[in-house]
């Protein structure tokens, strides 16, 4: 079976569990946030909630624990990635795409950093976003035609389409340990980090090659360290 039937497979099979796939909806106006939110209903999503302030935002990620929450970059007159900072050790499950209108070089490169999954820019489509809700509910991460121009605009090499569909291949896991790899990491580092078996450490350096098309372990460095600010 080619990669073309794969996708197309994947993405019928998201189709049908989208309303399994829990999102919340977070903009600074209150019109955008409730436009956005009713589309994303009419298309069968499960959208559990809006907030349009800092703390309505951060308590009901606590209490509703969406598996996903659109973010924009700048909500209640602070930049949102607070919210991240604060929740990515204690809330596994929710992941955030971020979408940003008033994009700065120091604001992207800080949320390239931070820990969000999927990256929007305002003038991107409904299909991009809908795109996004594919990649990020498999494990990938997903980076909009829009970003990347806004990327190569402040001149931060990019990376290719092929390079970027294989790294959206890898899970969660396999994500950590390339970083931890391209960060220098030996594998019983990676295993004591991790809390995992020396074995168990080696087989995702194994898994993480074969879904990159690597020759073996020993590239997965200089990969690593090309594709770091995208892990």
């Amino acid at each position: 079976m080619n990669l073309s039937i794969k996708n197309q497979e994947s993405a019928k099979n998201f189709a049908i569990r989208r309303r399994d796939f829990s999102i919340l909806v977070a903009q600074s106006e209150l019109f955008n946030c409730e436009v956005l939110s009713q589309l994303l209903k009419e298309q069968g999503y499960n959208v559990v909630g809006r907030a349009v302030e800092m703390e309505d935002t951060l308590q009901q990620i606590r209490v509703k624990r969406p598996h996903c929450v659109i973010l924009e970059s700048e909500i209640s007159g602070r930049q949102s990635f607070d919210i991240v900072e604060e929740l990515r050790t204690t809330n596994y499950q929710t992941k955030f795409i971020l979408y940003t209108s008033k994009p700065d070089a120091r604001m992207v490169a800080k949320a390239m950093q931070i820990g969000f999954f999927g990256f929007l820019y305002a003038n991107d489509s409904l299909e991009e976003l809908y795109r996004c809700f594919h990649t990020v509910s498999s494990g990938g991460c997903y980076y909009s035609n829009g970003f990347m121009s806004l990327l190569k605009d402040y001149g931060v090499d990019i990376i290719s389409d092929e390079t970027r569909a294989a790294l959206n291949r890898l899970t969660n896991r396999e994500r950590e340990v390339l970083r931890m790899v391209a960060d220098g990491g030996t594998t019983d580092e990676i295993a004591d980090n991790l809390g995992i078996s020396y074995r168990t450490a080696i087989n995702h350096k194994a898994h993480i090659a074969k879904k990159l098309d690597l020759e073996g372990c020993r590239q997965l460095p200089k990969y690593g360290i090309s594709v770091r600010k995208y892990l």
